[in-house]
């Protein structure tokens, strides 16, 4: 952690975990927009290890909104392309550079909202005929997509959004199905932070410190969120996966 906390670094990572805490209980992609926040100031290392309690403690409040709201079968059958996409991004990594794999990431996911957008666009005024998407390939794409995002730029949230507008699921099936998916991937990475080194005592203390502007930002989110329409839920997380998608290929 910082040796010195100036208050530009405390504001900025206030504002990145108050992103964390909305996204849990709003709009699950504008946490991704949080990540390359802390990478800068932290650094990556240190932000990967930081975040992961306060990603847990925002599970909760998700998990306490949401949890009987998801659609396990979603999960279900993300599952395989999730691990897939470990094993590429693993791969990856042992040819090419993590800036690389970034941006060939953020262009399968700007292409995947195009995609989406026209698509939408397209069928405007039809919405109760929209069908959700049942090609087994098309699943594992972004089953695949989710996975390597997750682990290669730790930007899941915009592949996981995608998945979901293009199941057409509603609101709260979104928010549950999402919000489970990630607690169970946070929990996942405990055992692993902490062997590295990342998880230790000033991180935790920084993170009690920190975690107000956690329960601000999901506090917000769920009163947004209630008051979103679904039409403009959509549009918001294929817009915020937009940005993620230009973050990653202009910053890798």
């Amino acid at each position: 952690m910082p040796e010195i906390w100036t208050l530009s670094l405390v504001i900025t990572v206030a504002i990145a975990v108050f992103l964390y805490g909305f996204s849990k209980t709003a709009m699950p992609v504008a946490g991704v927009l949080a990540g390359p926040i802390l990478a800068a100031v932290l650094t990556p290392a240190v932000a990967s290890g930081f975040i992961v309690p306060l990603l847990i403690l925002g599970d909760v409040f998700g998990l306490a909104l949401y949890r009987q709201h998801a659609d396990w079968s979603l999960i279900r059958r993300l599952v395989p392309g999730v691990l897939a996409g470990f094993a590429i991004t693993a791969l990856l990594f042992r040819f090419v550079d993590a800036l690389t794999v970034g941006r060939i990431l953020g262009v399968l996911i700007l292409v995947s909202v195009l995609l989406e957008v026209w698509r939408l666009r397209s069928e405007a005024g039809r919405a109760q005929d929209r069908p959700e998407m049942t090609h087994k390939l098309a699943i594992a794409f972004f089953g695949t997509l989710a996975g390597m995002t997750t682990m290669g730029a730790n930007a899941g949230g915009a592949a996981m959004s995608l998945y979901l507008v293009k199941m057409r699921v509603s609101m709260l099936a979104f928010m549950g199905t999402s919000t489970w998916f990630f607690a169970i991937l946070n929990l996942i990475k405990v055992p692993f932070v902490v062997a590295l080194g990342l998880i230790d005592a000033d991180s935790l203390i920084a993170n009690a410190w920190f975690a107000p502007a956690l329960v601000i930002g999901a506090v917000v989110g769920a009163v947004t969120f209630r008051r979103m329409k679904p039409t403009v839920f959509i549009y918001a997380a294929l817009l915020l996966s937009a940005v993620a998608a230009c973050w990653l290929i202009v910053k890798g």
